[in-house]
C-alpha cells in the first residue's frame, strides 16, 4: 500500500495559523481570509505577521489559494498536519466529550437488538455522532457459530434444510436425499447433525467439517450423511456478512459534492457490500486499534479521493467488525474521534451511563 502520508516540522506561530485556517474551513466551508484568522485568534499576530505566514504554508503546500485576491484552503497535507496533530493529544486523553454528544448516545438501543438490527443501531448512532456518513460492518458470516438444524420435509426424497445460526441468523436451501425418507428419520438426522454442528462456524463447516461422519450406519445416519454432503452448498459460498451505513443525504447536501463526479463515486461504493469490505480490510492493515484517517489523495481507494475516510476495528461479542466515518475533507475530525470513541463505550457499558 503506498502511504503519501508527510511529517512536516513547523514553529508553534505557524501550526497556530494553520490550526485557525483549518477549523475556520471547516466551519465555513469557504477560503478563509487573513482577517478571519486574525480575529479568530484574537488579534494573538498581527495581520502582516499571519499574512507572510500563510503566504509560507502555501508555499510549503499546506494551503492553496484557489484565485488571486481570495482566502486559502487547507491541502491535503494541511488537513495531515491538523489530523496528526489532533491524534497525538488524542492518545494523551486531553480532549473532553461535549456533552450534547453524550446525549445522543443516551438510550442508545444497541445492545438491546441483535443481528442487522443492532448493525442499524450503531450506523444510526455513529452517523449522529459524527455528522457524516457512517458505515458498520458485521463480522463475516465465516466466523458466526451454528446452533442447529431444522429439516422439512417437501417430499419423501426432498427437504427444505434450516441452519439457525447466532443472533437468529439462518442459512437454507433445499436437499434432496437419495432415497424415499419417512419424516421420523428425517426429524432424527437433523438432530444428529445439530449435535455435530453446534457451536462450529460457518468457516470451519464450510471447509468440509461434515464431510466424512464417523458414525455406525443405520436409516438415521444414513439420512444424516447425505443431509450433510448434499447441506454442504449451504457454506460453500460465504456471504460477506451485515453492512448497514446513513447519513448519505446529509452529507450530498455539502458544497463540494454538488460536482456530480464524487457523487457517482459514492453512489458505486455504498451500492457494493463487497467493495465495502474489501476497501476497508485495506485500509485497516496498518493497525489492529487505531483509528486510520484518509485523507483525499492518502486514500489508496482512487475513486473516494475527493472525501475524507476514517476507520478502525469493533469488537461485536468477541468477532471482529469496522466502522468508517466518510465525508468532505473539511469534516469536523474531532467530533469523529468523539463519536468513535462513544460508539466502542456504548458497545460495552450502557448508553445511558455517558449522559451522567
Amino acid at each position: 500500500m503506498n502511504d503519501q502520508r508527510v511529517h512536516i516540522d513547523l514553529p508553534p506561530r505557524s501550526l497556530d495559523i494553520l490550526d485557525a485556517v483549518v477549523k475556520l474551513n471547516i466551519e465555513t466551508g469557504r477560503p478563509v481570509s487573513s482577517g478571519l484568522v486574525e480575529r479568530y485568534l484574537r488579534r494573538l499576530f498581527s495581520s502582516a505577521t499571519i499574512r507572510a505566514v500563510m503566504k509560507s504554508l502555501e508555499d510549503g503546500g499546506l494551503l492553496d489559494q484557489p484565485h488571486t485576491s481570495a482566502g486559502r484552503l487547507p491541502t491535503d497535507a494541511g488537513f495531515r498536519v491538523f489530523v496528526d496533530r489532533l491524534q497525538a493529544s488524542w492518545s494523551l486523553q486531553q480532549h473532553d466529550v461535549p456533552p450534547g454528544l453524550k446525549r445522543l448516545a443516551d438510550g442508545a438501543p444497541i445492545n438491546q437488538a441483535g443481528g442487522a438490527e443492532r448493525l442499524k443501531a450503531m450506523a444510526a448512532l455513529l452517523s449522529r455522532l459524527t455528522d457524516n456518513i457512517s458505515i458498520i460492518v458485521g463480522p463475516q458470516l465465516a466466523a458466526v457459530r451454528a446452533v442447529r438444524v431444522e429439516c422439512y420435509p417437501r417430499t419423501l426424497r426432498r427437504l427444505l434444510m434450516v441452519v439457525v445460526l447466532e443472533d437468529g441468523q439462518v442459512r437454507t436451501g433445499l436437499v434432496d436425499l437419495p432415497r424415499e425418507t419417512p419424516a421420523t428419520v428425517v426429524e432424527e438426522a437433523a438432530r444428529l447433525l445439530s449435535d455435530k454442528i453446534a457451536g462450529l462456524t460457518v468457516g470451519e463447516i464450510g471447509r468440509g467439517v461434515l464431510d466424512s461422519l464417523d458414525l455406525v450406519s443405520t436409516p438415521v445416519t444414513r439420512c444424516a450423511a447425505a443431509m450433510a454432503s448434499r447441506g454442504q452448498a449451504l457454506f460453500s459460498t460465504v456471504d460477506e456478512g451485515g453492512i448497514e451505513f446513513e447519513g448519505v443525504s446529509k452529507v450530498l447536501e455539502e458544497p463540494e459534492f454538488h460536482d456530480p463526479e464524487p457523487l457517482k463515486a459514492l453512489i458505486r461504493f455504498i451500492e457494493s457490500p463487497r467493495l465495502i469490505r474489501r476497501t476497508l480490510d485495506r485500509l485497516n492493515q496498518r493497525s489492529a486499534d487505531r483509528l486510520e484517517v484518509w485523507i483525499g489523495e492518502e486514500n489508496p481507494y482512487e475513486p473516494l479521493r475527493r472525501f475524507s475516510i476514517l476507520t478502525g476495528r469493533i469488537d461485536l461479542d468477541g468477532k471482529p467488525g469496522m466502522l468508517a466515518v466518510l465525508g468532505p475533507r473539511r469534516m469536523s475530525y474531532q467530533r469523529a474521534f468523539h463519536g468513535v470513541d462513544i460508539l466502542r463505550q456504548v458497545l460495552i457499558e450502557d448508553p445511558g451511563a455517558l449522559a451522567n
